[in-house]
């Protein structure tokens, strides 16, 4: 007796599963949330993010220099801008939950973002959380409504053990603890107390900070340990027009000219179209004569103004440079549109558009303007300079000098920094802030919890599922804290429930030493505005995912509609005539 046996059928390819909504949002957004849970808390990692790395390739063009591009960060916002996110999803999200954006300039840390990552990871929570519930049988729309009840209790219970800094025995000491607990996790060199006290005094200074009140300069040059806050502007790459100028000027009367066409001390330019019909040699000669007679002109009205420095948007001719250093006046060209702003503001000077239109009510006023050597250049034997405008009395703008970071630590470091001016200027209220603070270490988000539980059995509805589901997500930030600190998650939470039994909301999980203690009392401290912020677009975002049911996709076709694809047949029909006649023709346009 034999056996057959016959070949398998070869399998047919499994088809590409049909993403359904709102699962497949859902992962995305736990996907990003998974990528930053390593980066949150004081213990966080860094993450190597590589988006291309040309030295191990054959460069296309030989003439270019081959380029790494890479980023090696644990802030949250970094990161976000950094992954190469393709999903629809992502851009929503890195939008709203992104960094805080200042200005639309070129500003190195101009992003202030602070709760970005517990941000993802609350939204990340609330997703998963209410995939479990979908997958149960609850409607979306239970779970939103659920999620919003959620929040407004939350929001109610922050509010309630918000304190100001007034209420708290030494408001200078809380004013630092607050700066210090925004840059937790990014201590660069150990110095997160000495870079605490230059953001505090910067905000007692300005406020809340801007790209044009709070500059950040990082140098090469010298220790971090020297860095310092200079009660006026830094130009990192500006200095005197000519050696013959000025080094040092103290007491300085300063003159800003910012004029787009006019913001510098130059001869009216031709008009390439222009012709000039001249009888005679003398003719241009009285024209030069003419343009020399103006130059003198305008720098002698400024020598009669008492201007010691003059700094320009645009150049300064060589015929103004020798007017300017024989009056002994300091001449500053080529600075930005922003730098020049943040001269304003430091100075007090008004940004004048005509060098000949100057009053004394447009001068400012410096305590000193020092051209400074710094680092000397790569492969150059030059050494480079900057120049330092500081003592300015009653200054709405400063700037902090870093030293002892460069490339991407330079721009970790600003970041840090205007993260820890932010927060303190935010705790305080300035710009319209919610003023106060909440308590740290994952004590605030306990007592939230332990709110919206305890109201989730008042909600008659099925939404109170959705209500319970919020309050274990803001548990699941506290479990990522645990994590990242090499502790066992059940057992902390645990031990953290039995301490909080008598009441004290004040305790929570708390650094470097990783143990049960009262945060407020070890300096760890939050801005209410960021806690409710962050609770906010959490819960906006899960409940604009949860609203999505489908994907359409958007792409046009390049084909035209036919008569029985669209409404109007009769237009359709003579649009496919007219194509056949005209096969030329561009339709899309």
């Amino acid at each position: 007796m034999s056996s057959v046996h016959k070949r398998p059928e070869a399998e047919e390819p499994a088809e590409e599963p049909v993403p359904q909504f709102p699962h497949a949002n859902c992962v995305a957004v736990r996907v990003m949330a998974n990528v930053l849970e390593s980066t949150f808390g004081p213990r966080s990692r860094d993450k190597l993010v590589v988006n291309q790395v040309a030295t191990q390739h054959e460069p296309e063009n030989e003439g270019l220099p081959k380029m790494d591009d890479f980023t090696v960060a644990n802030d949250g916002a970094t990161l976000l801008n950094a992954l190469p996110l393709e999903h629809p999803v992502a851009p929503i999200v890195t939008r709203i939950l992104g960094p805080e954006r200042p200005g639309e300039t070129s500003v190195e840390g101009q992003d202030i973002p602070d709760g970005v990552s517990g941000g993802v990871i609350l939204t990340g929570a609330l997703l998963s959380n209410a995939e479990d519930l979908l997958e149960l049988g609850l409607h979306s729309y239970d779970i939103r409504q659920g999620y919003a009840i959620a929040l407004e209790q939350a929001l109610s219970t922050l509010s309630a053990h918000s304190k100001p800094l007034s209420a708290f025995d030494d408001p200078a000491a809380t004013a630092h603890a607050i700066a210090r607990t925004a840059m937790t996790g990014n201590d660069i060199g150990g110095l997160a107390d000495e870079w605490a006290s230059l953001a505090v005094a910067a905000v007692d200074e300005i406020g809340r900070p801007t790209e044009e009140t709070f500059s950040v300069r990082c140098l090469g040059e010298g220790a971090l340990s020297d860095s310092r806050l200079v009660h006026g502007a830094i130009l990192d790459r500006n200095t005197r027009a000519s050696d013959e100028m000025p080094r040092h000027v103290e007491e300085a009367t300063v003159l800003l000219l910012d004029g787009h066409n006019s913001g510098g001390l130059q001869d009216p330019k031709w008009d390439e179209n222009m012709v000039m019909q001249l009888e005679s040699r003398s003719q241009l000669d009285d024209l030069d004569a003419h343009h020399a007679a103006r130059r003198k002109a305008v720098v002698d009205h400024y020598v009669s103004l008492g201007v010691d420095v003059v700094i320009t948007r645009l150049g300064i001719s060589q015929e103004y440079q020798r007017l300017l250093a024989d009056a002994g006046i300091m001449g500053i060209r080529g600075v930005s549109v922003l730098e020049m702003k943040q001269c304003a503001r430091a100075t007090g000077a008004r940004l004048v558009r005509h060098p000949g239109d100057v009053s004394a009510d447009d001068l400012g006023y410096a305590g000193s303007v020092s051209e400074v050597r710094i680092e000397p250049r790569r492969g150059r034997r030059k050494n480079r300079y900057m120049t330092v405008i500081d003592g300015c009395e009653g200054a709405n703008g400063v700037a902090a000098e870093i030293h002892g970071v460069s490339g991407q630590p330079a721009d970790q470091a600003a970041t840090e920094l205007r993260k820890a001016a932010a927060a303190l200027a935010t705790a305080r209220g300035e710009g319209g802030a919610k003023p106060g603070v909440v308590p740290g270490a994952g004590a605030i988000e306990l007592t939230l919890a332990s709110a919206v539980r305890g109201h989730a059995p008042q909600v008659s509805s099925r939404a109170q599922l959705a209500v319970e589901a919020f309050a274990d997500a803001l548990e699941r930030t506290i479990a990522a804290l645990i994590d990242n600190g090499g502790h066992d998650r059940l057992s902390v939470l645990a031990n953290l429930h039995a301490a909080r039994a008598g009441g004290d909301t004040e305790i929570g999980f708390v650094y470097p030493d990783g143990e049960i203690s009262n945060a407020v009392d070890a300096g760890v401290l939050d801005p209410t505005d960021y806690k409710q912020r962050l609770l906010v677009t959490a819960t906006e975002v899960a409940d604009l995912i949860l609203r999505v049911d489908d994907a359409i996709d958007a792409t046009f076709s390049e084909e035209p509609a036919g008569p029985g694809d669209v409404i109007y047949e009769d237009r359709a029909e003579n649009h496919l005539d007219y194509l056949e006649e005209n096969p030329g023709t561009r339709w899309d346009r």
